[in-house]
Formats: structure tokens, C-alpha cells, sequence
């Protein structure tokens, strides 16, 4: 335990770039990846770059430096404690974050854009609490390299852009299937957009335009996962059978180690767009791996199982499609995509218990009785994602959305059952955005329900219900207010953080 933890530095931009250019060429707890932020990089390198260089006086700007400083709060509405017997009553953030922007501009084809972001949250100063090292480490102090790349247009037709970005895949705003190459940041589930979630990788993208086609080539050196509740948060939810938080190593490829691949086309149409999606890449949420431990030692022990048994990320090869169709004051999405080489963990029965062996960390596995159940092996199968959504926009400053969104494991079985995994899970997300007062001021409603065996708007998984307000006071200055209310359920992090509703607020400046 601790209360202080040295200021994290991440990502050295030089390694980055010089390596791109020298290579030419499981548990429960990570699902949330696919789903929370729901509550677009443009495609086209004219949008980014709109310079009106046919008119008289046009002065071109080399560097162009921005900012913005915030301070964010929210306070806990029950009084509860994580599964290390944390206290998180009362206020859990006070954060001061700075950002700082700097965008290059040389000659008519070269860009650059730098944004480094780095913040203290008082609130552990202010608190008489003990905290866990891991929670002091992801939540007290951070310097963060955010976007930081460098674009040049290759003739008429062709863009490349080299560094760490955000792309984005598919049509949908609310649950992910096929946006999957940026990992998200789900330190504080559900209190953001899924647009300030997204976490930039470095990559060299090249893409090709002719006519409505835009062809995109993606090569990936920068290994990076989502950052989750660490354990010691009052969201996180891996425990053995006796409710006592466990953690595992987990083991992540190096950079430039195998490079991930991914490739798109997309056409935009009148009334109509489509997009195509290939990748070969590493698979956002781990699985356990506990093949190292011996589970014919009688004398093995909680502490052998916890240090045998290791965190490990798939090799997936994934293939979607998406389509949107506008009609009128609606717009109709459809995504779906099919990942191959998934790595799941299984588990099987000891008949003959380990009495030293506390219990699994497993979540809402089905234990036998006078059995004890063990992850023993790892299974690769084949998983089915699949999105429907409508939005309408035809109310005057109102927009409403639903999503669905249902994932399949093909070949299920017991062993993975008892192992937590569910052979359907869905997905269901509902929003309304409504603007006031000559858009100043913009409300968000949004619920997030999670559920199983094609289930729908069922929360027997659990749920998250936001409700926020942004005001603009000035066209630089935006305040934020609301509050989100977590169900619990059956999936993680939803069996830990029933009791986990808070209220939010935050004042932030951009100059």
C-alpha cells in the first residue's frame, strides 16, 4: 500500500517514429472495452487541412500553439468500499489537467501535430485514506504524450501520416465492433464520450483517394492496451471465491515486437456509405493463462496459483464490414465483424481439491459441488460481432439513438462457461442529445445495459444511466455537470460497483 507515486512518463516519441521508419516493411474485468465511451479522425486530408490559398493575403502560419486547462471533480453518493477495503466515500477526484497543443504547418503539403497532456488530482492530498500502489500510480499523476504525428500529401491522391493518432473505424457511436485499433481509457467508466476515450497509437497510415473510395494502409509499431480500473479501485471486480481482490502479471508485446496490420476501404455515397475492415493485430483483452501451475501439488497454494498464472493478449486476425443509410430524418447503421484465433481461458474440475487453494478468480462461474474448479488450459475459437443502430435527427435541436450490439463465441462449452465467459453477450445503448439557448447549452442522456442469451434491454448483466449538461460560457470557456448511476449485474465491473453512483462536474479553459 501507499499513498505517493513518482510522476509517469510515457511513450518516447523519437523510438517511435525511428523505428515505423526502420521497419519497412481472461477475465471479465477488460470487457468493458468493448462498450464504455459510447456516453471521427476525419477521413479526408482536404478536411483536415482546409487552407484558402486562393485568396488575396493569405498568410501562412508555421506553428500554430493551443491549450486548455481544467479542473474536474465528482463525489460518491454511497458509502462503499473497493474489494482491497478501500474507502471511497465522499469525493473521489479533484483533478487540475493541463493540455498543451502545438500544430506544424509547412509549405502547402506538410503537417505536424503535437499534444502532450499531464494532470494531478488533489484529491488523494485531500483524503485521510490508504490507497494501493496501482491506484496511486494510474489515478494521482500523469504526463501523457496524446497525439504526435507528421502528414505530407504524396501527389493528387495519396496521403501518409507517421506517428502516435487516433483512427476510426465503423459507423457507430455508442458500442464498438468495428472501431478497435485505438485501445480506451476506462479508469472512470461511463463519465466520458467515447471521443475523449480513445487512446492514440503510433502508426503509419497511407491512403489512397479516387472519387467516393478512400483505400487506407495501416502499419502498427506502438503496442498499446486499455487502461482499466487497477486493483485497489472501486471498480475493480477480479476476485477469488472468498471476495478477496487478486491480480495476475500480465505480459504485453513489446513495441515493434510483431507488427500489427490493418487495412480499409471505405465508399461515401449519396445517402448511403460503406466500409470494409481487415487487421491483424493483438486482442485488446486479455485472457488467464494458468498452464504453468501445477496443479498436482498437493501442497500448491493461493500465493503458487497467483504467481504461475499470467495475464496474455491473442494474435486475432478480424474482418468486418459496416454500412449507414440515411433516409429522411434517419440514419440506419449496421456493423459486424468476425475475429479469428481468440484465445479464451478453460477451465475443468479437480475432483480431488487442493486444500491450500483458496479459491478462483473466476467471475460468476458455476462451482460444482465437492469440486473445485481450476483454469487448466487455453482454447482458441472464433468470436461473431454484430451491430444494428438508428439515429433520428429530424426534431428540431434533438437527436435520438439506439444500438444493439451482440457478440458470439462459436463452439462454446462448459469448460468455457466455467470460466465466466458467456456464449451471447449483448449490448444495448439508448441517447438523447438535446441543444438549448442557440446552442450553448447541450444536455446528454444515455443508459448502457448489458445482458446475456440475446437479451434485449435487459440489465441482468448491469447497467450504467448518465445524465450530464454542457454550458458554454464563453466560446473558450465550457462547464460540464451531471451524474451517473451504475446497476448492478452479473458481468464485470457491475457484481463491484452497484454502489459506485456519483455526481461530476468540471469548468475547463482553452486558449
Amino acid at each position: 500500500m501507499a499513498m505517493r507515486h513518482p510522476l509517469r512518463r510515457q511513450t518516447a516519441l523519437a523510438a517511435l517514429v525511428g523505428g515505423l521508419l526502420a521497419s519497412h516493411g481472461v477475465l471479465a474485468q477488460d470487457s468493458m472495452d468493448d462498450v464504455l465511451g459510447g456516453f471521427d479522425e476525419l477521413d479526408n486530408y482536404d478536411d483536415v487541412i482546409a487552407l484558402d490559398t486562393d485568396s488575396k493575403g493569405f498568410e501562412q502560419k508555421t506553428w500554430d500553439p493551443s491549450g486548455s486547462l481544467s479542473l474536474a471533480s465528482s463525489y460518491n453518493l454511497k458509502n462503499h468500499r473497493s474489494s482491497t477495503g478501500t474507502d471511497y466515500d465522499g469525493l473521489s477526484k479533484l483533478r487540475l489537467r493541463l493540455n498543451l497543443g502545438l500544430d506544424g504547418q509547412f509549405g502547402e503539403h506538410w503537417r505536424s501535430s503535437f499534444n502532450v497532456s499531464a494532470w494531478h488530482d488533489f484529491a488523494y492530498d485531500l483524503r485521510d485514506t490508504t490507497y494501493t500502489e496501482a491506484v496511486i500510480g494510474e489515478y494521482e499523476q500523469v504526463l501523457d504524450v496524446q497525439d504526435a504525428w507528421i502528414s505530407t500529401r504524396l501527389g493528387s491522391n495519396w496521403d501518409s501520416k507517421l506517428g502516435r493518432q487516433v483512427v476510426v473505424w465503423g459507423f457507430a457511436d455508442n458500442l464498438r465492433v468495428l472501431d478497435v485499433l485505438n485501445p480506451l481509457d476506462n479508469l472512470e467508466p461511463g463519465l466520458a464520450d467515447i471521443e475523449d476515450l480513445r487512446l492514440p497509437v503510433g502508426m503509419l497510415r497511407l491512403d489512397r483517394y479516387a472519387g467516393p473510395w478512400q483505400a487506407s494502409a495501416i502499419l502498427i509499431g506502438e503496442q498499446r492496451f486499455s487502461r482499466n480500473p487497477p486493483i485497489g479501485s472501486d471498480f475493480y471486480s477480479v476476485t477469488d471465491g472468498q471476495g478477496n481482490a487478486v491480480s495476475y502479471r500480465e505480459i504485453q508485446p513489446e513495441d515493434f515486437e510483431e507488427l500489427d496490420y490493418a487495412a480499409a476501404l471505405t465508399g461515401r455515397f449519396s445517402g448511403w456509405d460503406l466500409s470494409l475492415t481487415a487487421s491483424r493485430r493483438w486482442f485488446d483483452e486479455p485472457y488467464l493463462d494458468a498452464r504453468a501451475f501445477d496443479s498436482s501439488d498437493r501442497n500448491a497454494s493461493q500465493e503458487d496459483f497467483e504467481r504461475d498464472a499470467v495475464l496474455r493478449h491473442s494474435r486475432v486476425n478480424q474482418f468486418g464490414y459496416g454500412v449507414q443509410i440515411t433516409r429522411g430524418g434517419w440514419l440506419f447503421k449496421h456493423e459486424a465483424a468476425l475475429i479469428d484465433g481468440l484465445q479464451l481461458t478453460s477451465s475443468s474440475i479437480l475432483e480431488d481439491p487442493l486444500p491450500l487453494l483458496n479459491a478462483l478468480p473466476i467471475i460468476n462461474a458455476l462451482v460444482p459441488d465437492g469440486g473445485q474448479l481450476l483454469p487448466t488450459d487455453v482454447r482458441e475459437v472464433r468470436r461473431y460481432d454484430m451491430l444494428l443502430g438508428l439515429e433520428y435527427f429530424g426534431l428540431a435541436q434533438t437527436t435520438l439513438s439506439v444500438e444493439f450490439a451482440a457478440r458470439h463465441i462459436e463452439d462454446f462449452d462448459q469448460d468455457l462457461a466455467w470460466s465466466g465467459y458467456l456464449e451471447w453477450r449483448g449490448e444495448s445503448a439508448v441517447r438523447m442529445t438535446r441543444d438549448f439557448l442557440n446552442e450553448r447549452l447541450r444536455l446528454h442522456l444515455i443508459s448502457v445495459l448489458f445482458n446475456r442469451d440475446g437479451e434485449i434491454f435487459s440489465d441482468s448483466g448491469g447497467a450504467i444511466h448518465r445524465i450530464n449538461a454542457e454550458y458554454e460560457f464563453a466560446s473558450a470557456l465550457v462547464v460540464v455537470a451531471g451524474a451517473v448511476f451504475y446497476q448492478g449485474g452479473d458481468q464485470a465491473p457491475f457484481n463491484v460497483s452497484g454502489d459506485n453512483d456519483r455526481v461530476f462536474a468540471e469548468i475547463k479553459w482553452s486558449f
